[in-house]
């Protein structure tokens, strides 16, 4: 996994890099949950602007207990399903681990009309060079979507 920013206490944050045809999500956070949710904002900001969008309902999101990795691909894949099937786009989101080991919470979400695309839309999570690893006390995450 190319280098991501020196650890900071408490810091989250996310980066995409090109990939050949697709795109590179790159996300870090104190906890597993966080650096999910970092992934998503990455994703989400990787093909709109929401930053002017208000917020017009919210979507569920529960993720049964697996591995790190298992957990990426499925949020990731879960902000590509309520676009396509709901037609909506995640705003904002909310993550926490829950005691057996999966993921729940929610995204804010607003109509994909009312966001700005800025880039090629998600299609796919890729299952290759995929890495969730905790290190220097805090998580990391790659992964490769298809686009």
């Amino acid at each position: 996994m190319p280098a991501v920013p020196p650890p900071q206490p408490d810091a989250a944050g996310h980066r995409i890099l090109p990939h050949t045809a697709d795109l590179v999500v790159e996300a870090w956070g104190p906890t597993l949950a966080e650096c999910l949710e970092e992934a998503v904002k990455a994703l989400v900001g990787a093909f709109t602007d929401t930053s002017d969008v208000v917020v017009t309902r919210t979507v569920p999101v529960s993720i049964e207990p697996s591995g790190p990795e298992d957990l990426l691909v499925t949020v990731l894949e879960e902000v590509i399903y309520v676009l396509e099937v709901l037609g909506v786009v995640p705003v904002d989101v909310a993550l926490e681990g829950t005691e057996d080991g999966g993921v729940g919470g929610c995204f804010d979400v607003a109509p994909v009309g009312a966001v700005t695309v800025t880039g090629a839309i998600p299609k796919a999570v890729s299952l290759g060079d995929l890495v969730v690893e905790e290190r220097d006390g805090r998580w990391e995450c790659h992964a490769i979507v298809d686009v």
